[in-house]
């Protein structure tokens, strides 16, 4: 078996970090199987990447203030930038020949580059590659989905470039057949799976505690995610944490992410000179092991740190960014109604009032392993991609040689 993944990374660290757990899973159930991913993330060489799997750098694109695709590196129109990584991903899976090509959340590609692949893999007779996009819970508004989706014609393309759809979620939580007006031919494409689990060693949470938090024994964790967009909560949390007349009743360790720029870091760095208790991180490969580690995480709502975060049982304050996308007030909502996490409304963010809630979260119970939500998304994809590649076999008849082009 041979697994392509695609993951368009325009923005943060999400996407690969979610096609990389699942290229360990599938590649972990079968043992003579090889992965190959396909990433525009610009620190894709931050990752630890599974036995049998590689990865092609695509060049990395990222937006403007107003949201439009820009190159991130390289001094060239974004469209020519889009044009090379079509080439180039086209070229990968014609040298590849993938059983299996699975997309991550973006059904065109960014600028519409992955759907070229999509048909000409499905235009040979020769082999039978099995198309699946994986749709993580929420994507934005639903109404600002249905508009984005008539417009780009992304119906039209989940109707006829691809034979599979997981939902990493749960309908009875989030129903995106409902919420985005999924007609009912794509929807019996659609699985939905649960929740991809990240749980990290759970021996190590004592250990950093007593590293990060020596004097007061209680540890508070601010994640931004990839970084490229949290400069705003850390600069309202840390301007809030200064405040205190006397030491603060707790310690933290904040993760500026490694997309954060220099410039902002080397800010962030100057801050925390002088504010004992505060430890500034870059990145970290434990932040699954961080998060078990503390008392409360004050992050934004990201689909991967939710549920990292999830996975931890961790008390969490979510303070989720509301532009370019909705996706995570709407899921930091949801999870609010559900009494595991606490959310902070962007627009009353201010130091005094972080600060505030963070001291009524810490006095609060844990809520629990795993909040209560599915985490099975990577046993039944792997199940739901199993049974599709044996359909898919036997669609063909026992004359064609299964992995090969």
């Amino acid at each position: 078996m041979k697994l392509l993944l695609y993951s368009p990374d325009s923005y943060g660290l999400g996407h690969v970090r979610r096609s990389i757990s699942m290229a360990q899973s599938i590649l972990e159930s079968n043992k003579e199987a090889s992965g190959l991913l396909l990433t525009g993330a610009p620190r894709a060489h931050y990752f630890d990447y599974p036995d049998r799997c590689d990865y092609l750098k695509l060049p990395s694109i990222t937006k403007d203030s107003e949201g439009r695709y820009i190159s991130r590196d390289l001094a060239m129109e974004p469209e020519k930038v889009i044009r090379m990584r079509e080439g180039l991903i086209w070229l990968a899976a014609a040298s590849f020949c993938p059983d299996v090509f699975l997309v991550d959340h973006s059904p065109l590609g960014i600028g519409g580059e992955v759907v070229p692949t999509l048909m000409r893999l499905a235009a040979g007779p020769e082999k039978k590659t099995l198309r699946v996009l994986g749709m993580r819970d929420i994507i934005d508004d639903p109404m600002q989905v249905r508009r984005a989706w008539k417009r780009d014609g992304v119906l039209d393309a989940l109707r006829n470039h691809y034979d599979m759809i997981l939902v990493y979620g749960d309908r009875e939580i989030f129903d995106v057949v409902d919420a985005y007006g999924i007609p009912a031919d794509i929807e019996s494409k659609m699985r939905f799976v649960g929740y991809i689990p990240r749980h990290g060693d759970e021996t190590l949470g004592h250990a950093l505690r007593a590293q990060y938090a020596p004097r007061t024994g209680r540890l508070v964790v601010v994640g931004l995610g990839g970084g490229g967009d949290g400069n705003r909560l850390l600069s309202t949390f840390l301007d809030g944490y200064r405040r205190f007349d006397t030491p603060a009743p707790f310690e933290v360790v904040a993760i500026t992410g490694p997309l954060m720029s220099s410039r902002k870091r080397a800010r962030f760095a100057e801050m925390s000179r002088t504010m004992p208790g505060l430890s500034l991180l870059e990145y970290t490969a434990q932040m699954p092991e961080l998060f078990r580690a503390a008392d409360l995480v004050v992050s934004m709502g990201g689909y991967n740190t939710v549920c990292e975060l999830a996975c931890a049982g961790t008390r969490a304050l979510l303070c989720p960014r509301t532009q370019p996308r909705r996706e995570q007030w709407l899921r930091a909502q949801v999870l609010e109604q559900r009494g595991v996490a606490s959310c902070l409304d962007p627009e009353t963010l201010a130091p005094d009032t972080l600060m505030a809630k963070v001291l009524a979260e810490l006095g609060r119970e844990q809520p629990g392993v795993d909040w209560g939500l599915p985490f099975d998304g990577l046993e039944r994809s792997v199940g739901y991609l199993t049974e599709g590649m044996a359909s898919a076999t036997r669609s063909l008849g026992a004359t064609v040689a299964w992995g090969r082009c």
